[in-house]
């Protein structure tokens, strides 16, 4: 607010002259200066040397413009600029604390009682507020002198690079206030050495289950900051290193603090067969998991821990049929499959959690294992011919991500990451048996059961049932080279490949797999396909750690081959109800055997990831269908109208016609902006600015070829991004004909 006085006071003179001389006898000049406006000329003279310097620089160069000139010497006592005081204006300020007191009573009609000191900072913290800060100083004192919510926080965050931009007088101010905010006499102390202790007032606080509320204020806003989360981390990092928890579950749950967490998933671990002891926990991790810092820990890792903790098994008794476990696994039961991937993911290695949570998990999946092998009998796979089905159903333009090892459980992640968007119709199938690519991928692209081993067999068998323009691609590999079909065929192998590869240690990478899954679908649907369809030929179940006794062993007779998840037989054998037996033919084997449950077969190998068998896991795979939300508003139809023409264009030169649709009733004054994407064999080489297209508008707009004689032209909505037109152009170099014509 004194910025405001001050330069009322100056503009007052100003109106009426062009000069005006101020006075402060106090010296407080750099403070003038820096709340004076830029618009105004300014001199500060400090001796008769300097005043005639002014005066002689103001007559020549600045007659006509508006100049102020401070100065800290008396009125009567200047020599060359005195006549500026008495024939044009004067602001006499002599002493900063005496004009502040006079202009807080005139404005607000109150008497401040601060000393000198504190309302010299007072007026360099006023700058840029309103009356109420001033108020509040005559109401309540010095304590209002400064915000510590906000002010402390620029000041731990760099405390020697706030100090330097602070003047003397404001920082023996504010560090009286720290002190006094700490609760202590003031100390003389280093700027760091005090932002060290203030830090470790706040954070300390916090492993404390009631901290003061004046702390958690402060560490609440610190926590929102981007501009200071580095210095929290660091602080964090040094605290935990010198403090010790006294009451582990004491620890306030806003607290910062990755060792505690680790130490909370640690005791979690150890009492998970303890239903009474989880369940007097459970309030406080609730809490962490909606504090910022908790709901973000180790990729929002409370939130998984939490699903198994509170998964609601009573609805399992309820189960009677297929359809009934079906339904619940795929409403309620999947998430605590992303929950043990995630613990998984975390901690592999770390045996004290990882068993645990293992047998846990287990223990959670065994009743309703039990109800879903009871009535597995009425299984029916609904896998078979179910690309053609869907692509021969299409209205428009579809994509299809044919993942291999895509679980139903990923698929909702890629959903949820894919928010409001897009609108998803969330289905599902049962896959055939065994779980594994083969047999599965022969199912989706196939209608006549033959099993076929070769990919590419798989692709042209779907290929010769459709009579629409169709593309196979690798997901990686898409390019906008490659939209120009009405059906997009896209494998995406990443999970199977890297799984059976690495085990448990792939875990680290499905994260980045579901992002991309997220990406690809999103351009897809931006660049001209009406639907995009994610499905995939089974799941996968992660087995954990095992030991030769978790492994089933099974003493077959005659010829057979055993698999992690399944055995092949050709005679029947003589199994109990632990099995389930499959009539089904491959080659000269006749039978199928799996074991009831997510346990594998005793086999040579890694154990881990595994697909093959029975479980949920396995056999329900995404049948997820994703379409543009769409607008309220018909965007108006672009074309280009010469592609005729671009087929061999003769010379550097063409020439785009871009063609929007004829007014009518639903587009009154309606356009859209678009912008061409210019492509040379598939990369993007330039890209025109963005044109507006009004409602029957022709705009033509010429271009050069520039060394590209085969350039893909694409429009696109220039908001939405999404493909509306595509033309290829093509140059024919004329001959040199020799003068013959």
């Amino acid at each position: 607010m004194f910025d405001k006085w001050f330069n009322q006071d100056i503009d007052n003179v100003l109106a009426k002259r062009n000069q005006v001389v101020v006075i402060d006898e106090s010296a407080h000049l750099d403070l003038l200066q820096k709340v004076l406006p830029a618009k105004y000329k300014v001199f500060v003279v400090n001796n008769a040397i300097e005043e005639l310097e002014c005066k002689y620089t103001i007559e020549k160069h600045h007659r006509q413009d508006k100049v102020v000139v401070l100065t800290p010497t008396p009125k009567k006592q200047l020599t060359f600029i005195r006549d500026y005081c008495e024939t044009c204006g004067c602001v006499e300020i002599n002493k900063l604390e005496n004009y502040l007191t006079q202009k807080v009573f005139d404005k607000l009609g109150l008497n401040i009682n601060l000393a000198s000191e504190k309302l010299k900072a007072a007026a360099h913290q006023s700058i840029g507020k309103g009356l109420e800060y001033w108020d509040g100083l005559c109401r309540e004192g010095e304590g209002r002198l400064f915000n510590i919510n906000t002010d402390i926080l620029p000041f731990i965050h760099d405390p020697e690079g706030f100090c330097a931009n602070q003047k003397p007088v404001v920082i023996k101010a504010f560090f009286e206030r720290i002190n006094i905010w700490l609760g202590r006499d003031p100390i003389d102390q280093p700027p760091k050495t005090l932002a060290q202790e203030v830090a470790e007032k706040i954070l300390g606080s916090l492993l404390e289950s009631k901290p003061e509320k004046k702390y958690l204020d402060v560490y609440s806003k610190w926590v929102d900051s981007k501009s200071f989360e580095d210095s929290l981390y660091q602080y964090c990092k040094a605290l935990q290193a010198q403090h010790q928890v006294v009451e582990l579950w004491g620890v306030h749950p806003e607290h910062p603090f990755d060792s505690v967490d680790l130490r909370w998933v640690n005791d979690i671990a150890q009492h998970l067969t303890d239903p009474k002891y989880i369940k007097a926990k459970l309030p406080r991790l609730q809490a962490r998991s909606k504090t910022a810092i908790g709901s973000q820990w180790r990729k929002g890792l409370w939130r998984r821990i939490l699903q198994l903790l509170e998964l609601d098994t009573t609805k399992i008794k309820a189960i009677s049929s297929l359809d009934d476990a079906l339904i619940y696994y795929t409403s309620e039961l999947y998430p605590i499959d992303t929950a043990i991937r995630g613990i998984y993911e975390e901690f592999w290695g770390d045996d004290d959690i990882i068993r645990p949570f293992q047998a846990f998990y287990n223990e959670l999946m065994s009743p309703f294992l039990f109800k879903w092998f009871q009535n597995f009998d009425s299984y029916q796979v609904n896998q078979k011919g179910l690309l053609l089905d869907r692509i021969q159903s299409a209205q428009g333009k579809i994509a299809v991500i044919v993942g291999d090892g895509i679980a139903y459980e990923i698929s909702q992640r890629v959903i949820a990451k894919l928010g409001s968007s897009v609108k998803v119709d969330n289905q599902f199938r049962c896959c055939g048996m065994p779980s594994e690519t083969e047999n599965n991928m022969s199912l989706l692209y196939r209608n006549d059961g033959i099993i076929e081993s070769v990919h590419s067999k798989r692709e042209e068998f779907l290929r010769a049932q459709l009579s629409k323009s169709v593309r196979f691609i690798q997901l990686d590999d898409i390019g906008m080279q490659h939209l120009d079909v009405e059906v997009l065929i896209c494998s995406y192998k990443d999970i199977d490949d890297i799984a059976e590869k690495l085990q448990h240690q792939a875990l680290k990478f499905i994260g980045t797999i579901e992002d991309t899954l997220a990406e690809k679908i999103q351009f897809l649907l931006k660049n001209g396909f009406q639907e995009v369809v994610v499905t995939s030929d089974h799941g996968f179940v992660l087995t954990g750690i095992l030991t030769e006794a978790d492994k089933v062993e099974v003493q077959f007779t005659g010829e057979f081959i055993k698999a992690e998840r399944y055995v092949r037989a050709v005679e029947k054998q003589n199994i109990s109800s632990d099995f389930i037996e499959i009539k089904q033919s491959y080659g000269h084997y006749q039978y199928l055997y799996f074991a009831k449950g997510m346990k594998p077969f005793k086999t040579p190998g890694k154990y881990g990831y595994a697909h093959g068998g029975l479980a949920p896991q396995e056999l329900i795979i995404p049948f997820v269908i994703f379409t543009s939300q769409g607008s309220d508003v018909h965007d108006l139809t672009v074309s280009i109208v010469n592609q005729s023409q671009l087929n061999g264009v003769v010379g550097e030169n063409y020439s785009i016609h871009l063609k929007a649709e004829e007014n009518n009733a639903d587009l009154p004054d309606a356009e859209r902006k678009v912008q061409l994407l210019f492509l040379d064999k598939g990369k993007k080489f330039n890209k025109s600015d963005i044109v507006t297209l009004k409602a029957g508008e022709l705009i033509k707009k010429e271009y050069v070829f520039d060394g590209h004689p085969s350039i893909d032209v694409i429009v696109i909505d220039a908001l939405s991004k999404q493909t509306l037109v595509k033309v290829s152009v093509t140059q024919i170099v004329a001959r040199d004909l020799g003068g013959l014509l």
